[in-house]
């Protein structure tokens, strides 16, 4: 039995762990490090946000991205390379003395006030304490009018690594953000005949300074919480308009067709095996594959490895079902369970879908469990 079992080790997962490190509380960190940054995302891209608002967190502040680039001749440009990223972590963990347990979670329960949890490799871990720490793997959107076409011919941006397997195909890429252009980049790159389809009249760019983005992101990650409901309700019934790094529009531009005011309404599989899309307007479009850069959808019921009956005891944002009920400590209504990252988007703001909440929810979860520790052993618990 240790103090905290920690699921994902991604930025999230990683930072609890120094926390939890430092604070002397026993952990196990499960999942295999940096699997999404290193293996699910195109290595050959980059990161938007400024690197000086993506460092991971310890207690000091001590083994942030500055001090990897200064011990490590790492230059901090922006836009940031993946495989830098993937490094910095790699080094954080190795200054911060964390242990990793490469092994998937399938199935966590809650068992006489405790966390047992399973891995793929049948192993059993127990935890008095559980943060679910994973990122938007479980979460990608995929609209409806494509439900009928094979998998071979329509895919989510998520997980796609390298796209010469396109070359030489017809390729619509349906969405106008910063997956969407990124994803016909690459296409073009490949060497495939891809096209952008989006509904909006023309795409979003960011501004070329992006330090204020990443400033405000983590200002707001220490702030919503906090906000009267009236401010929250807006944020969360207004749609988060997607936007373009600037970086990427000469990859674009004049190398890929980009047709706005295009939505969707059919799909269809023709002879030959391609796709025949139907535009509003009447438009048409025949394509080998279709690639939905079409964002994701946070759901807590879609965590394929949480327990039934540990899920139906998760109390859910009035109104917002899909997430769980979190505290200001980001504890649902589960004793000893916690939430960081996209699912305590809605509880504690947007900042928390990226490494921006990284710092608030490190600095939230493990000195309450720390506190509840040490209460329960004044009580002789």
């Amino acid at each position: 039995m240790v103090d905290l079992i920690i699921i994902g080790a991604g930025p999230y997962g990683i930072s609890l762990a120094a926390h939890a490190e430092a604070q002397g509380l026993s952990y196990d960190l499960l999942g295999e490090p940096m699997r999404f940054w290193s293996s699910k995302m195109p290595q050959n891209m980059f990161i938007r946000t400024n690197p000086r608002f993506i460092s991971l967190s310890d207690p000091a502040d001590k083994w942030t991205i500055d001090r990897f680039g200064l011990e490590t001749g790492t230059e901090l440009i922006s836009p940031f390379p993946r495989p830098s990223f993937v490094e910095y972590a790699f080094w954080f963990a190795r200054k911060t003395g964390i242990a990793f347990t490469p092994e998937l979670v399938s199935r966590i329960d809650y068992v006489d006030s405790a966390y047992a949890v399973m891995t793929n490799s049948g192993n059993r871990y127990w935890g008095a304490n559980a943060v679910v720490a994973t990122g938007l793997q479980h979460f990608s959107y995929t609209p409806e009018t494509f439900s009928s076409l094979p998998a071979s011919l329509v895919s989510h941006t998520f997980g796609q690594t390298e796209f010469t397997r396109f070359r030489g195909r017809k390729v619509a890429v349906v969405g106008s953000g910063q997956s969407a252009w990124e994803t016909a980049a690459l296409l073009h790159m490949a060497g495939s005949e891809a096209e952008l389809l989006f509904r909006g009249e023309e795409v979003q760019f960011a501004g070329e300074d992006n330090t204020s983005s990443g400033l405000k992101l983590i200002e707001s990650s220490e702030q919503f919480y906090g906000l009267p409901l009236e401010q929250k309700r807006e944020r969360w019934n207004t749609p988060r308009k997607g936007s373009v790094a600037l970086f990427l529009k000469p990859y674009v531009d004049g190398k890929v067709k980009a047709t706005g005011n295009a939505s969707i309404e059919h799909a269809e599989v023709i002879a030959g095996g391609q796709v025949r899309l139907t535009l509003s307007g009447g438009d048409k479009r025949v394509v080998d594959h279709v690639l939905c850069a079409t964002g994701y959808r946070i759901n807590l019921d879609k965590l394929p490895f949480i327990g039934r009956a540990l899920l139906e005891a998760i109390d859910r944002e009035e109104g917002y079902p899909h997430f769980p009920l979190l505290s200001e400590r980001f504890e649902s209504s589960v004793p000893g369970l916690y939430f960081a990252g996209p699912l305590a988007s809605h509880t504690h703001g947007p900042a928390f879908g990226f490494v921006a909440g990284l710092r608030q929810a490190c600095r939230s979860i493990i000195p309450h469990i720390r506190q509840t520790q040490e209460q329960s052993k004044r009580r002789g618990v």
